[in-house]
């Protein structure tokens, strides 16, 4: 008995059966008839059956099999993404099967759908001639359709020749089988899985972002780090602790003592100098000692708010009486003051670390010192070499040298206690250590920017305050810095792709969401618990009830609830809504992932300009 046949072309179905697959987050997908698989994708052979749907075109029946290893419990949202692509597939099949046979054009329904992906994707002829790219290949190469089509896949694409996805492609096309692999453009900066899946007479090729993902294990692995790092300086902070104390009670002696000898000694006597020789190395050692028990106690100085450009001047002409004639200093202090919570000796101690330091890395001791202090906005959080910032006003302390720089491996160490290049005798290694620490205390952060043989720049980042009033909490800030706080936020969309990337995004950011799939699904959930949610996130543009007519909904059930909707357009009629119904922002859809979690955390204080208030942090 001949297999049986499924209508349309192969090429177009095996790239369904791809996007299908991703969409739903499985390994595989495949379609039956008569039990006998007709067009299969997979990532790898073994894998089992996750999910099932019947199928009916034609006067014909078939089975749609999602796959995976192992098998599982499907999500609610993939469960709504698989029926709605499955119903894609049966519309196609029917039309498909209204074509002649021959006709292998993609029709412009099919068309629709794959243009519909977010994933790149790019159909290619076994003579390697490109037949088909979706409007997300041609951003992220940055090449028009026209100039994709109809000419060789080399030819188009001449940075690929020799890459990775070269060769991962060859070896899909001849092998037979399907080669899943992660390659980095150079171009966009970004990560991509690379899914190829062999069909008859071609290949294809799609393309899937996975920067974020990459992001994330990265800041897993310097959270891990890190945490080594924390927990063997608690240790070393322990040991060095207890030995600078028993040996501060052994200096406290030997300086007693000395001084006593010196005291009994005459004026003239020889013994004498010897004693003052012991009393100043005894002093340069309980510096030092000092040091180490700052470094173990992690500091201590009561916080206070002072304005920070006459403590910043004050400490540069201590600095400028210092230094050789061979080293200038540049100094250039913002006309607007701004204040934080230190002490005069700690912006002294941080100038004037930073400056030896970048004395001491120039060449042959001469060169040019940048001492700089201005007020800086930022208005998105931001990860520094130490620390974190978030959207608010700081003081930016800049120290830049013209001097040799530093190499990867070294600024990897520039904070460890006891880390020093500098030559023997020269340098303790605790500066740099002392100074994070002074940071950390008020909240702040340090930047290094330095390669080797082209100078360094530190930019130390302190949280601007009012003059008056309590110290900046450092847990405030730092409980700033995760927008949520496990709030139940709701969010409707009826695009089942963005719907999952929301909903992992608000997640991510600390939020409880509920996503719903249709207006009418959040309106149910409402009617059983009005004041189930803090805040509404909707799209706008959805079938039968719109983001705004939803909101009018809502507002019924639950006066007081914050609500965003995000739209690709403004319109003016939706501008009037948020204005007639206040407690209402609007976002533009495009800024979702930048910008979404924060119009969100903001939406639970009833949008204030700024949502740092409680911190003791100035208001941007």
């Amino acid at each position: 008995m001949p297999p049986p046949v499924v209508p349309g072309d192969p090429r177009v179905l095996t790239g369904l059966l791809a996007a299908i697959a991703d969409s739903c987050g499985a390994q595989g997908c495949e379609l039956l008839m008569d039990g006998n698989v007709v067009a299969q994708v997979r990532s790898t052979p073994q894998l089992s059956v996750t999910a099932g749907v019947d199928l009916s075109w034609d006067h014909a029946r078939g089975l749609l099999q999602l796959l995976d290893t192992p098998a599982r419990v499907m999500s609610g949202l993939e469960q709504a993404a698989f029926r709605g692509a499955s119903m894609m597939l049966a519309a196609f099949l029917r039309h498909a099967a209204q074509l002649p046979q021959a006709d292998s054009e993609l029709s412009g329904k099919v068309q629709s759908a794959l243009e519909y992906l977010n994933d790149a994707l790019i159909l290619i002829s076994g003579a390697g001639v490109v037949e088909f790219v979706n409007s997300a290949f041609e951003q992220a190469t940055g090449k028009s359709r026209s100039a994709l089509v109809g000419r060789p896949f080399i030819d188009c694409l001449p940075s690929v020749a020799g890459s990775r996805f070269e060769s991962e492609a060859r070896l899909a096309a001849t092998s037979r089988k399907a080669h899943t692999f992660e390659a980095f453009s150079d171009r966009l900066g970004k990560w991509f899985e690379c899914r190829a899946f062999p069909c008859r007479d071609g290949l294809i090729i799609l393309l899937i972002d996975i920067t974020a993902r990459k992001a994330d294990e990265a800041t897993r692995l310097n959270l891990e780090d890190k945490l080594v790092r924390a927990q063997r300086m608690e240790s070393l902070g322990t040991l060095a602790g207890g030995i600078a104390h028993d040996f501060n009670n052994i200096l406290a002696a030997i300086l007693g003592h000395a001084g006593m000898a010196a005291d009994d000694s005459p004026k003239v006597s020889p013994l004498r100098e010897h004693m003052e020789q012991i009393r100043r190395a005894g002093l340069r050692a309980r510096e030092l000692v000092e040091k180490i028990l700052v470094f173990a106690r992690g500091g201590g100085e009561a916080l206070s708010r002072l304005p920070l450009r006459p403590l910043v001047q004050e400490a540069a002409d201590l600095l400028q009486a210092t230094l050789p004639p061979s080293v200038r200093l540049s100094v250039t202090l913002d006309e607007e003051d701004c204040a934080a919570t230190v002490g005069a000796a700690e912006v002294q101690q941080m100038v004037l670390n930073l400056c030896t330091n970048a004395w001491q890395a120039m060449p042959g001791g001469q060169g040019l010192i940048r001492l700089q202090l201005r007020c800086v906005t930022l208005t998105a959080p931001r990860v520094c070499t130490m620390g974190e910032l978030v959207p608010t006003k700081y003081a930016e302390l800049s120290v830049e040298d013209n001097g040799g720089g530093m190499s990867a491996e070294v600024q990897a160490r520039l904070f460890e206690p006891f880390f020093t290049t500098k030559p023997r005798g020269q340098g303790t290694g605790l500066g740099l250590h002392v100074l994070k620490g002074i940071v950390g205390t008020h909240s702040g952060a340090i930047d290094v920017v330095s390669e080797a043989g082209h100078g360094t720049r530190f930019s130390v980042y302190l949280p601007v305050v009012e003059t008056e009033g309590e110290p900046v909490s450092a847990a405030a800030v730092h409980e700033a810095l995760q927008p949520g706080h496990g709030e139940p936020v709701a969010y409707v969309d009826d695009d089942p792709i963005v719907l999952m990337m929301v909903e992992r995004l608000l997640a991510k950011a600390g939020f409880s969401v509920s996503a719903f799939a249709s207006p009418e699904a959040c309106l149910l959930a409402l009617m059983a618990t009005p004041a189930m949610f803090k805040v509404l996130v909707t799209d706008f543009n959805m079938p039968n009830m719109n983001g705004a007519e939803l909101a009018e909904a809502v507002r019924a059930l639950s006066p007081g609830l914050p609500i965003v909707v995000t739209t690709g357009y403004v319109s003016e009629d939706l501008s009037q809504a948020a204005l007639r119904m206040g407690n209402m922002a609007i976002l533009h859809k495009e800024r979702s992932y930048e910008e979404l979690a924060e119009v969100t955390a903001r939406a639970l204080q009833g949008f204030p300009d700024s949502r740092f208030g409680e911190t003791g942090m100035a208001a941007l």
